[in-house]
């Protein structure tokens, strides 16, 4: 049997999907359809049921698959300790994050990553969709917010984040500096579309914590769009550190609220490395983690 027929399958029954494993494999659907037949020839069984709806796992083909998928990372573990015993770290990486922190925070990092290890093939998949590390096939997640519940996952967590209520020196010219939070209800609002984003934000100072919402003005489903439009005085945003802190260093925007903690939500945020529990972290995946603590330089 070969060996690349038995990964398809494993993918599709982990997506559920033979279009989502064509998409990612690029390849025809049809195609993905047709290894997965070849499986099920072989052996004999149906390993899926197929409704034009759904797309589910006869009870011979759980059983098959759920002794298939430890044999298979077994045979990449043992290449991963072959390979890291005889050379510099190499292989394919997968890397999962928003878009925006992907942009703004990870990117300015890849280069010194490439030229300190050529031989690690980097997929850098860049998405605010929740992915799902095992059905994706992703080696590693960026993740944030509060500490994730991830089951079986691995997390660790990169380095505390804050947010901060920005806007442009055109902007502040135009409308007035707010002297409290509170006044923000006065101002056009730059709301990102998370729930939290929307409903409240959070200002704390000593122990009292206040909650205002400048009204509403436009909403937007990406981060760095929200950032674009605060640069360019549509009104005021609340962003992360690391999306603004060049801007604010250049004096593009101006940090509103400098003397308060500022959150959409729990206060308790951070960036977070997260990576499927295995018996052996392979080097490439190693080194990518101990870089991204590095500072930057």
């Amino acid at each position: 049997m070969d060996e690349q027929l038995l990964r398809v399958t494993l993918q599709v029954a982990r997506a559920r999907s033979f279009a989502a494993v064509a998409r990612d494999r690029d390849v025809d659907p049809s195609s993905v359809s047709r290894q997965v037949a070849a499986v099920e020839q072989y052996l004999g069984i149906r390993i899926f049921e197929r409704t034009t709806r759904r797309l589910d796992l006869t009870e011979a083909g759980a059983l098959y698959l759920a002794r298939l998928a430890p044999a298979l990372e077994l045979m990449d573990e043992a290449a991963d300790v072959a390979r890291d015993v005889m050379r510099d770290p190499s292989g394919l990486l997968r890397v999962s994050t928003s878009v925006a922190f992907g942009e703004r925070w990870l990117m300015p990092r890849i280069a010194a990553f490439r030229q300190a290890y050529p031989d690690i093939e980097l997929e850098l998949m860049l998405s605010d969709a929740l992915v799902d590390l095992a059905s994706d096939g992703v080696d590693v997640a960026l993740r944030l917010g509060p500490q994730p519940t991830m089951g079986t996952m691995v997390m660790a967590k990169l380095f505390d984040t804050a947010y901060r209520v920005v806007a442009s020196p055109t902007y502040v010219a135009r409308a007035g500096r707010p002297r409290s939070p509170i006044e923000l209800e006065k101002h056009d609002g730059l709301l990102f579309t998370l729930p939290a984003f929307r409903s409240a934000w959070r200002f704390c100072v000593g122990d009292t914590v206040v909650e205002a919402l400048p009204r509403a003005s436009i909403t937007i489903s990406n981060a760095l769009a929200v950032r674009r439009a605060a640069l360019m005085g549509m009104g005021v945003a609340l962003l992360a550190e690391w999306t603004v802190d060049q801007d604010l260093a250049d004096g593009t925007l101006v940090d509103l609220f400098p003397d308060h903690a500022v959150s959409a939500g729990d206060f308790d945020s951070a960036a977070w490395v997260v990576y499927p529990s295995r018996a052996y972290v392979p080097m490439r995946l190693r080194v990518f983690i101990d870089h991204l603590r590095k500072p930057l330089k």
